[in-house]
C-alpha cells in the first residue's frame, strides 16, 4: 500500500521500481499465503453506499464474514508496529510525567468471532496543561459485514431492525429469521450462532421447496 489502501503499488522484485493498480482491477490480495497467519483482502460493493469499500474476510461460509475499518490502512497493516515518532514521543512524555506509573498499551487485540485474533494499533496524542499530561489514543472503529454465498455485496451488520430494512437479499427467502429478527429471538452481532441458526433454518427450508 502506498498512501492509501485504494492506491496499491505493487513490485515483483525487491529492487524493483513499485507500479501503482486500479483498485477496481484487484480481485483480492493475499498476505502470508498458505500459512496459519494467512489473510485476504478485497474491494468489495455494500448496502450502504456506490462506493467500495476495503475489507478483511475473516470467517468463508455460507453467509461470510468481512470486517471494515475507519482507517483501512490500520487494517491491512494490523501485524506491524506503524508508532510515529511524534506518537512515540507523546507516549514517552505521558509515561515519563507519570513515573512510568502508567504504561499505555501500543494495541488492542479484538478478539473476532471465528476465534481468531488481530491487534490494531493505537494512535496517541498528548495533551499538557498546568501541570497535568494526559495522552489520548484512538482505535479505529471495525464494522461487520456479512456475504451471502454467491452475491457480490456486502450487508453491514446493525441493529435487528435496520438489518431487516437493509438486508433484503439475505432474509427474504427465510421468513423463519426474518421473524426471529423481528420479534428480537436472535441477536445478529451474535455472528457465529446467528450464521449457525441461518444455515440450520434457512437452508433446510429451502431445500424443503426444492
Amino acid at each position: 500500500m502506498a498512501s492509501s489502501a485504494f492506491s496499491p503499488q505493487f513490485k515483483k522484485e525487491e529492487n524493483e521500481k513499485s507500479r501503482k493498480i486500479d483498485f477496481e482491477l484487484i480481485d483480492k490480495i493475499v498476505s502470508n499465503p498458505e500459512t496459519e497467519n494467512e489473510r485476504i483482502f478485497q474491494y468489495l460493493n455494500h448496502n450502504h453506499n456506490k462506493f467500495k469499500i476495503f475489507v478483511e474476510l475473516i470467517y468463508n461460509d455460507v453467509l461470510s464474514i468481512y470486517i471494515n475499518s475507519t482507517d483501512s490502512d490500520d487494517l491491512f497493516y494490523s501485524d506491524f508496529d506503524r508508532q510515529n515518532i511524534r506518537e512515540m514521543m507523546a507516549q514517552a512524555k505521558f509515561e515519563g510525567r507519570s513515573d512510568f506509573t502508567k504504561r499505555l498499551k501500543l494495541s488492542d487485540t479484538l478478539n473476532l468471532p471465528n476465534g481468531k485474533k488481530i491487534a490494531l494499533p493505537m494512535r496517541y496524542s498528548y495533551y499538557y496543561g498546568l501541570d497535568y499530561g494526559v495522552a489520548h489514543g484512538i482505535t479505529p472503529k471495525l464494522n461487520y459485514y456479512l456475504l451471502k454465498e454467491g452475491s457480490t455485496k456486502l450487508y453491514k451488520v446493525e441493529k435487528n431492525k435496520r438489518f431487516i430494512k437493509n438486508a433484503e437479499e439475505i432474509i427474504n427467502n427465510c421468513p423463519i429469521i426474518l421473524k426471529d429478527l423481528q420479534n428480537n429471538q436472535v441477536n445478529i452481532f451474535d455472528l457465529p450462532n446467528f450464521i449457525e441458526y441461518y444455515k440450520d433454518v434457512c437452508q433446510t427450508e429451502n431445500s424443503f421447496e426444492n
